[in-house]
């Protein structure tokens, strides 16, 4: 019997899939632990070193992308020399640009090797996530907790649990296990607990996402009875478990109202209002300097949002101005270019998929509908750094799929109750002219 050593291939994303602070909470919790920033620097050398080795693997598309990043982290560089006298004067700016380093790493690696099995890491991600909860904020999975709002990790960490959501429900549509099914409503279960209302937001989309492409990727028309499970399921487990005692809670069911009043309502209340106030006070810098944006200056500009009860700069200044939302803090530092920089590809990425005719496979589906909420999240938060790398990883997803060999319709059989709802995808193989 031969022995598959193909899971080793596993190892860069869950390199990169750590770096979030459900998993560096078990060695840390301090953010800028010494530690957690070689750890980091480890992984620009090792993308880095495998940009190097990997470059004939580009696409043109990702090969162009490839190269305007690194032009824009060169003209940073020679910036700084050029007016402060040292070749980077500011490393929190730079360090801004230098994920997109993961980004291309991770599909110059993928892209080189194909894609692994995904069921590994999916399955682990909510473990960790609970059990980090359970270890050290207990108190969040109890009535009491989410009464209080005790969210129990960051919001990256509830992001971050979207991608197995929608993986799961794909493994359970392309098969017949309940137990992925289990496993999605698990899953979804625990994000809607941790009320990260962006997260919920982002979920949304990326099952929407997940369900137009899914339709596209479908040999037959959808069949009803595949969904029924999906919708009748939670109906059940509350009419049988405790679900509907604790909804019939009135102090819930007001939580519930207040979380959806926060989103309908984000201009007035809620975070989303501290959100646009931040934004409100840094939108004349982000109109003077809209093309490139302000970029070094910018990091020595005095901190703009000040407290309303004290009058003090919410942050000390020379820390960075701390922007929550992604698109506020790339237009301010790089304006409009930094800005399509980032989420342009992403954006073809997701249009191509929702046009092209060649269905995808279930799990480079999922990965396309996850990059694409990202898009969303993106308005209230930043970026985490493992994304970069899950985009990477998926951009290589996609172009390996797209290298397969298209398989021949399968007879219709004879019995419509036999007839499959999707065949079973094959994990793609490299492409022909890579090798190990």
């Amino acid at each position: 019997m031969k022995l598959s050593l193909r899971f080793r291939h596993l190892l860069i994303l869950v390199a990169i899939l750590v770096t979030d602070s459900a998993f560096t909470r078990f060695y840390t919790n301090v953010d800028d632990d010494p530690g957690l920033r070689l750890y980091n620097y480890g992984l620009l050398g090792l993308s880095l070193w495998l940009i190097v080795r990997s470059w004939r693997w580009f696409s043109p598309g990702m090969w162009r992308w490839l190269i305007l990043a690194v032009l824009s982290m060169a003209a940073l560089v020679l910036e700084s020399y050029a007016d402060w006298g040292t070749w980077m004067v500011y490393p929190h700016v730079l360090g801004k640009l230098t994920p997109f380093l993961v980004l291309f790493g991770a599909y110059a690696y993928y892209r080189r090797y194909g894609i692994p099995p995904l069921g590994f890491v999916m399955s682990a991600v909510p473990v960790m996530v609970v059990l980090n909860i359970i270890l050290y904020h207990p108190a969040t999975f109890t009535l009491g907790g989410f009464l209080g709002h005790e969210r129990g990790v960051d919001t990256t960490s509830a992001f971050l649990l979207v991608l197995p959501a929608v993986y799961f429900l794909n493994r359970y549509l392309v098969g017949n296990s309940w137990l992925f099914l289990f496993y999605f409503f698990a899953d979804l279960g625990v994000i809607i607990f941790l009320q990260h209302r962006t997260v919920w937001l982002s979920t949304g989309l990326a099952l929407l996402l997940n369900l137009l492409l899914v339709a596209r990727a479908s040999t037959t028309s959808l069949r009803l009875r595949r969904f029924l499970p999906i919708l009748a399921l939670p109906l059940l487990f509350g009419l049988l478990g405790g679900l509907t005692m604790v909804l019939n809670n009135p102090d819930v069911l007001k939580k519930l109202n207040n979380n959806v009043e926060d989103i309908s309502n984000s201009e007035s209340q809620g975070t989303g209002s501290w959100r646009l106030q931040q934004f409100e006070a840094y939108e004349p810098f982000i109109r003077e300097y809209p093309i490139a944006g302000m970029r070094l200056k910018g990091f020595e500009l005095p901190i703009q949002f000040f407290d309303k009860t004290s009058g003090a700069p919410v942050w000390p200044n020379y820390t960075g101005h701390h922007f929550h939302s992604f698109y506020v803090d790339r237009l301010f530092y790089f304006g409009f270019l930094g800005l399509l920089l980032a989420i342009a590809p992403i954006v073809l990425l997701v249009v191509r998929c929702l046009k092209q005719a060649r269905p995808l496979p279930l799990d480079t589906i999922a990965l396309v509908a996850y990059a694409g909420c990202g898009l969303l999240y993106g308005v209230s938060y930043d970026w985490p750094f493992y994304f970069f790398g899950v985009i990477g990883f998926t951009m290589a997803a996609v172009e390996v799929a797209a290298l397969e060999p298209v398989a021949p319709p399968a007879p219709r059989p004879a019995s419509p109750a036999a007839e499959p709802f999707f065949s079973t995808p094959t994990a793609p193989s490299r492409p022909a002219h890579a090798s190990v």
